[in-house]
């Protein structure tokens, strides 16, 4: 406890860790701020070319109506007949209306927990700084084998050094995820688009959020024994960045099938409790091959399991690697 308690007062005396909050907080600003245009109301101007819009709409549907809809009637049992199944155009749903015409501005109960989940990321990616920035650098500045003079017992060295970044980045991470839910509900609170957010909608924002909050942990304690194995801030940054970005990107791109074991994509599971994707499946018919895009699901279970045995491999690898490597 005693080298936890320095390494957290070590930490907490670095500017990096100040610098971390502002850019966090102002990346969380422009966020708000872009959310403060998507959730204003249709102007009156726009109130009033939509209705004119729709007035022509109408009365074109009025003389033409009728025979669009046998016309719809007719290519839809024509598609049924070639496809074998049952199809829907839709029919019974093109009589124009009003909404048609404005401008779609969703409310904030249908974009919440999805919003949230994009952000997230932001605190998550600041916090894998703070963790790499923290061990890397005295690795490679050589001040880890000058602690180490003092403090001889190299397990509970690193260790202090990886729980250290973790426990700073719990209140750094819910300071941020507080700003984000705040500033979105309170631009679409002012604007009167907040549409109705029961308890249930909370409760769900609320445990992305306290999602996001361990997953920033975690990702601070990851970035410190990366640090450790990589011993150099910019290429554990790089490292990362590259697979996450580059190589996972191709991967999803030529190899969908492979979407449910990418990094990318169990992060945002664990976040939103659970994500969907989609993986296009094809098979014989009368007409050739028919192709069509499957729904699938990544439950939390499994990412947890995931992400828990990949940040336990590489903290297993890192305090193992630390024991043994000469640090001067």
């Amino acid at each position: 406890m005693r080298l936890l308690g320095v390494e957290l007062r070590r930490l907490a005396a670095r500017r990096l860790i100040g610098f971390v909050l502002l850019g966090g907080l102002a990346a969380v600003a422009l966020v708000v701020v872009g959310a403060w245009f998507t959730a204003q109301p249709p102007t009156e101007a726009q109130l009033a070319e939509a209705q004119t819009m729709f007035e022509q709409e109408l009365e074109y549907w009025e003389q033409e109506g009728d025979q669009m809809v046998a016309d719809c009637l007719e290519s839809e049992e024509q598609e049924s007949e070639r496809l074998g199944e049952e199809v829907d155009f839709g029919c019974d749903q093109m009589a124009p209306q009003l909404e048609w015409f404005l401008p779609y501005a969703p409310p904030l109960e249908e974009i919440f927990t999805s919003s949230l989940a994009s952000v997230a990321f932001i605190p998550v990616l600041l916090m894998l700084i703070i963790g790499v920035t923290a061990t890397a650098a005295e690795l490679s500045t050589g001040t880890m084998s000058t602690w180490l003079t003092f403090v001889p017992r190299r397990t509970r060295v690193v260790l202090s050094k990886i729980a250290a970044p973790a426990l700073v980045a719990l209140p750094l991470t819910a300071l941020i995820m507080g700003v984000v839910v705040g500033g979105f509900y309170g631009v679409y609170a002012f604007h009167g688009t907040t549409g109705t957010i029961s308890a249930e909608l909370w409760t769900e924002v609320a445990w992305i959020a306290v999602r996001t909050v361990g997953l920033g942990a975690a990702a601070a304690a990851v970035g410190s024994a990366l640090g450790v194995l990589l011993r150099h801030t910019a290429v554990a940054l790089g490292l990362v960045f590259v697979w996450s970005v580059v190589v996972e990107q191709i991967l999803r791109g030529t190899v969908p099938r492979l979407q449910p074991y990418l990094l990318t994509t169990n992060l945002l599971a664990w976040v939103q409790g659970g994500t969907e994707y989609w993986i296009n499946e094809c098979r014989d018919s009368a007409d050739g091959v028919f192709c069509e895009g499957v729904e699938h699901t990544l439950s939390l279970g499994a990412a947890s399991i995931y992400l828990g045995v990949g940040a336990a491999v590489i903290l297993v690898l890192a305090t193992l690697v630390f024991r043994r490597r000469d640090v001067g």
